[in-house]
């Protein structure tokens, strides 16, 4: 009984063991990594996600045009879209701007981020009337009408044998042919002036010193171009219109390129004159003597108004191979108003005789120190050109004051930097009667001279002194008189004062210049 209870407790003990053994395997069996897990084989299934379809944006350009006018139309767009809309304006409107942008351009450039709206807006051309009346004396290329507003025209005044042209009623210009831009009812009329021609023949003293009514004469050779001859009457009408139409003048210009047939022809044309006139120019009353003298042959721009011709001679003559229409006025300003200065300052010499002057040159009695005679041409020369335009007065066919370095201050600038300072030391303590035609490569009396023209000018702040006080004063007062009568200082004391300016800063020199 015993043993048979034992063997029972035994099996009970061994099948309990055997239990937890199985239990133990199991969770080991089921508690595998994933890692071991994947090396059983297995069949596997992949699952996909459908892809999202892409919704696209889009915006509407709505596009109109006001009366006047049409607009390429607008339309539906995607989302970033350029789009160019273009406005015209039907015939007598005119396009002046969007509704719904700033730009004033016709064609508009819209990127679309939205919905956008523009209008086309568009006005009526104003329609004027242009008047032009010729009037006696020449006549005018149209007779005017109506234009719508902007409208450009080109007008040309000819004026008849006899007459000149002196510029316009109704426009600011001496153009005879202008281009004018209608932007109101205007009424225009080219004047024309019958031309007064100078005498056949005169006495010594009948117009000498005086102002007259009639016009310079013109003589050029046959090779001169158009331009160079409208430009040297041009200029000096204008230097004469300032200073006073002193006569009677006779111009004569040369180009340098002339061949000698050309020189001889005008050569003759003047010896003939001399002749027929008998006008106290004793060695050309001669006409062999004349012709063998070859005047033409070396003249530069020069004049030769002796007392005893009874009239003014301006010889001029230039190199026109480089020269175009712009240039050559530029050049003629200059140089035919320096000329004309000379001839204002000789028309109020009335002595014949002459003298030997300090400065070792002869001269009329009373003509003053090259210093002046020079330094005044060279200064009105730059003066009247800007003069002109500041006051208004049209210089389109002279000079453009900017090719002339700006302001008269910049071209006095320009005088003191290049042409003064460099040299001042060649020439220390001068008298001005010292400063002439020898020293003009150190010290210049034509750059050193305007600027003493510039200080006395300055010092009795009337910028037509020299012309309207000192030389209508020579006759009666001598030279030395009329000077301190003018400016208030003798030659001496001037002398000091002026060397005494050379030494200061140039930007305070050019405090004394106009700021034309």
């Amino acid at each position: 009984m015993l043993l048979i209870l034992g063997k029972l407790n035994y099996l009970k003990t061994n099948t309990m063991k055997k239990l937890l053994l199985l239990t133990t395997f199991l969770l080991v069996l089921f508690s595998c990594s994933p890692e071991e897990e994947t090396q059983a084989p297995t069949n596997t299934v992949e699952a996909t996600t459908p892809e999202t379809e892409t919704v696209v944006v889009q915006y509407t350009l709505t596009a109109t045009a006001g009366d006047g006018g049409n607009v390429t139309s607008g339309g539906t767009f995607d989302d970033g879209t350029e789009v160019v809309i273009t406005a015209s304006p039907n015939e007598g409107y005119r396009f002046t701007g969007w509704e719904g942008n700033s730009s004033t351009s016709e064609s508009l450039t819209i990127t679309l981020n939205s919905n956008q709206t523009y209008q086309a807006i568009f006005e009526l051309i104003p329609i004027y009337t242009l008047t032009v009346t010729a009037g006696e004396g020449g006549t005018v290329s149209t007779e005017g009408g109506e234009f719508e507003e902007g409208t450009e025209l080109e007008l040309t005044a000819t004026p008849n044998e006899g007459y000149r042209f002196d510029g316009w009623e109704g426009i600011e210009s001496n153009e005879s042919t202008i281009t004018l831009s209608v932007t109101s009812d205007t009424e225009l009329s080219p004047i024309f002036n019958l031309m007064i021609q100078s005498p056949a023949s005169y006495g010594v003293d009948e117009y000498w010193g005086q102002i007259v009514d009639f016009e310079p004469e013109f003589f050029f050779s046959s090779d001169l171009p158009e331009f160079a001859r409208e430009g040297l009457e041009e200029t000096v009408k204008l230097a004469s219109n300032y200073f006073g139409l002193y006569g009677p003048i006779e111009v004569w210009s040369v180009s340098k390129d002339a061949s000698s047939s050309e020189k001889r022809e005008i050569e003759a044309v003047f010896c003939e004159r001399r002749s027929s006139r008998k006008d106290h120019w004793d060695r050309f009353i001669d006409y062999d003597s004349c012709v063998s003298l070859n005047e033409f042959e070396e003249i530069g721009s020069s004049i030769s108004g002796q007392r005893y011709y009874g009239y003014h001679i301006m010889y001029h003559r230039n190199d026109f191979t480089f020269a175009n229409n712009s240039d050559y006025r530029n050049y003629a300003m200059t140089t035919m108003t320096h000329e004309y200065t000379h001839i204002v300052q000789l028309a109020n010499l009335f002595t014949k005789e002459e003298e030997d002057r300090p400065d070792g040159i002869r001269k009329r009695v009373d003509w003053g120190p090259i210093f002046f005679s020079e330094g005044t041409a060279v200064y009105y020369a730059e003066f009247i050109q800007r003069k002109l335009r500041q006051n208004g007065t049209p210089v389109e066919n002279a000079p453009n004051v900017d090719s002339q370095g700006g302001s008269l201050r910049n071209k006095m600038r320009e005088f003191m930097e290049n042409d003064i300072i460099p040299y001042i030391d060649s020439c220390p303590n001068f008298n001005i009667w010292d400063v002439n035609y020898s020293t003009r490569e150190t010290c210049s009396p034509y750059r050193l001279g305007a600027w003493g023209v510039a200080y006395l000018l300055d010092k009795v702040n009337d910028q037509d002194a020299f012309w309207k006080t000192l030389w209508p004063n020579i006759d009666e007062m001598g030279w030395d008189g009329a000077f301190e009568f003018t400016f208030g200082v003798t030659m001496e004391q001037f002398n000091q004062e002026f060397l005494e300016f050379l030494e200061l800063p140039i930007e305070e020199q050019l405090e004394i210049i106009p700021d034309i």
